[in-house]
């Protein structure tokens, strides 16, 4: 944990002197998003990363870096798993995702050969000190839940919760302006 706190110090103050900030933010989420999917033993493409918006008004992807390019979700958006989670500022484990109502569009964007269904997800908030700035989730894909392995815990939960925690101070300071 602590080269990957190093390597987003030194991305984050390198900010100011990119041509590119959008791109060193996304460099820095691919870093973040390698980093958790070894945590968890998961494919990358099982680990998303939304930041709030620089208006507050919208959650933006920022990992799985295609997904960076269609577009945000209002966080007055209630039917979002992810808009929930940001408001309560509270993790949660979901064995069960098929059967939870919400929005599924993201889903259906196939990053693999074809679209693998979500059983299984982690999402938590992304927390700088007391507020939110963001949402991750760690997903388990598959076919079915037991294709997809085993249940997250609570434990699973505390960790990521603890990881993005870690990690929130250098995405913030690597968001760029109008982001």
């Amino acid at each position: 944990m602590r080269d990957l706190l190093d390597i987003l110090r030194a991305m984050a103050d390198n900010k100011a002197r990119t041509d590119n900030p959008r791109e060193l933010f996304l460099d820095m989420s691919e870093r973040v998003v390698k980093f958790v999917a070894g945590a968890f033993g998961a494919k990358t493409d099982e680990v998303a990363i939304l930041i709030l918006t620089s208006d507050a008004k919208h959650l933006r992807f920022i990992a799985p870096r295609k997904f960076s390019d269609l577009g945000t979700i209002p966080i007055t958006k209630r039917d979002s798993i992810a808009v929930n989670i940001f408001g309560r500022k509270v993790g949660e484990a979901m064995n069960n995702v098929p059967m939870v109502k919400h929005v599924a569009f993201f889903e259906s964007v196939k990053l693999r050969d074809r679209a693998v269904p979500i059983q299984k997800m982690i999402t938590v908030p992304i927390l700088l000190g007391d507020e939110a700035i963001g949402v991750a989730q760690v997903s388990r894909k598959g076919e079915t839940p037991a294709e997809a392995g085993p249940d997250f815990t609570p434990g699973d939960v505390r960790k990521a919760q603890d990881i993005f925690q870690a990690v929130a101070p250098f995405l913030m300071e690597a968001r760029p302006d109008r982001f």
